[in-house]
């Protein structure tokens, strides 16, 4: 499907925006609770009866009161702009630009107006380890530790991720593709649609990581090869080891990751590990115990040890789940 054609089809006004137009108030199709909670959660029984992606436009004409998701979502500004507060905090979303929103998070959004189009990609939960986060492995990018948190039930979900990639031609590519393929529902769509999102993730993992090293290329140039260093000799490095190997003493150096990358030395070294244990995984036939060896164990136990750091699914489950 063109983009115009995409963007013609998402202008024509529903049912529920014409009455939110002609009536001014918000027609409250998910039938949240707001009269009895000040911020309802929005459930997500209505939305994965076809697979783990849905994907829907958001109605005009209203505001949409502060809610709160069972499931990760994807924000698209298909056309125009709109502002939305995500745990109060005000984020203007221009064409072409994404938010990438975490379980649980508080959002609500101002009206948008005739021209606004703003596109939910709605993520199920359980489709985060299995489907995508193994096709971002080599990734140390935010979305990656983004989606592992979001994926792990006992973490802390008040994440979002602003994409400033309007200008970006692949991720406008992706995007539309996988809209049209939603909307035209041709044989094997899910399918399809499940690739393009693993696609999209790994550009938005490029966008992010790009804006990352322009910022620290401009604060700090040391911090990137000491990063390098560590992806490269991460799997028997001490903190130690990397001081000297960089002329500082271990302390300096551990406040130095801390302060530059926000992560410990540690967390660096296990986000390194697993990584490159679910790379492994997906393109060898080695076993977990010669797994655990590749990555600088020297016992199974402390890789599901590492595993459960991240997710609260064991090693062989995940590989099952690859298989499969």
């Amino acid at each position: 499907m063109k983009d115009e054609a995409l963007k013609e089809l998402f202008l024509q006004e529903n049912e529920i925006e014409i009455i939110q137009r002609t009536k001014g108030y918000n027609v409250n199709d998910q039938n949240l609770p707001f009269e009895k909670v000040d911020i309802p959660k929005m459930p997500s029984t209505n939305f994965f009866k076809e697979g783990n992606i849905f994907i829907n436009k958001h109605h005009r004409y209203s505001a949409m009161p502060n809610h709160t998701h069972e499931f990760v979502e994807f924000n698209y500004m298909l056309s125009g702009s709109c502002t939305q507060y995500v745990n109060e905090k005000k984020v203007v979303l221009n064409e072409g630009e994404i938010i990438l929103l975490d379980k649980e998070i508080v959002q609500r959004i101002d009206p948008l107006t005739t021209h606004d189009l703003l596109i939910n990609i709605l993520l199920k939960d359980e489709s985060i380890t299995t489907d995508i986060i193994i096709n971002m492995v080599k990734s140390t990018g935010l979305v990656n530790e983004f989606l592992m948190n979001a994926s792990n039930k006992a973490g802390k979900h008040d994440a979002f991720i602003h994409f400033h990639c309007g200008k970006n031609e692949e991720v406008q590519n992706i995007l539309h593709k996988l809209i049209g393929e939603y909307v035209q529902k041709k044989r094997y769509y899910m399918r399809e649609a499940n690739l393009l999102l693993s696609l999209l993730l790994i550009e938005l993992t490029r966008v992010i990581e790009e804006e990352r090293l322009d910022h620290y290329q401009q604060k700090d140039e040391e911090i990137i090869q000491i990063m390098r260093y560590i992806e490269t000799n991460f799997r028997y490095l001490s903190l130690k080891e990397l001081a000297n190997k960089f002329g500082y003493n271990a302390n300096y150096m551990g406040n130095k990751l801390k302060k530059d990358t926000g992560r410990t030395f540690q967390e660096l070294i296990n986000s390194a590990k697993y990584q490159t244990a679910l790379e492994l995984m997906k393109e060898t036939d080695q076993s977990m115990e010669e797994i655990a060896y590749e990555v600088g164990f020297h016992s199974l136990p402390s890789l599901y040890k590492l595993f459960a750091r991240f997710t609260d699914k064991t090693p062989k489950q995940i590989r099952n789940q690859l298989k499969k």
